[in-house]
């Protein structure tokens, strides 16, 4: 090698195992919440399906329609929640109950999935090893 030559090398030549660890660690914590904000599926009692948002403000609507509507355990006449596409799809109470479980299942699969590809990254005993998890 001549002197001032540049070297090919890989990222996992230039990362410490730590460090392969932490950035691989934050690179799944990034998909997680990727994978949390993604719009799920659900049908409603009239046999409605379609995607729904699931973004934090999302959530603290439905969570606050849920609060609003547990005394009656009843939407009011006319009730409807958007969809994803913008379409107002009529909701009864139980939709709403049940479009929060969807969520929450959703959230709950993603959740256990970055634990799982957390422990792999934290067993790996080579940067190559860390690098190769993923999301």
């Amino acid at each position: 090698m001549q002197s001032g030559q540049l070297v090919a090398c890989s990222p996992q030549d230039l990362l410490t195992l730590a460090e392969a660890k932490a950035q691989q660690i934050g690179v799944l914590a990034a998909s997680y919440q990727s994978a949390i904000l993604q719009p799920v599926t659900f049908t409603s009692q009239a046999g409605v399906a379609k995607s729904y948002q699931s973004d934090p403000q999302t959530v603290a609507n439905l969570q606050a329609m849920i609060a609003a509507f547990t005394s009656a355990k009843a939407t009011p006449t006319g009730f409807y929640w958007v969809a994803a596409d913008n379409s107002q799809v009529p909701f009864s109470f139980a939709d709403l109950l049940g479009l929060a479980a969807a969520l929450g299942a959703q959230g709950w699969s993603a959740f256990q999935h970055l634990q799982t590809q957390k422990a792999a990254v934290l067993a790996a005993s080579t940067v190559a090893a860390v690098l190769s998890v993923t999301w």
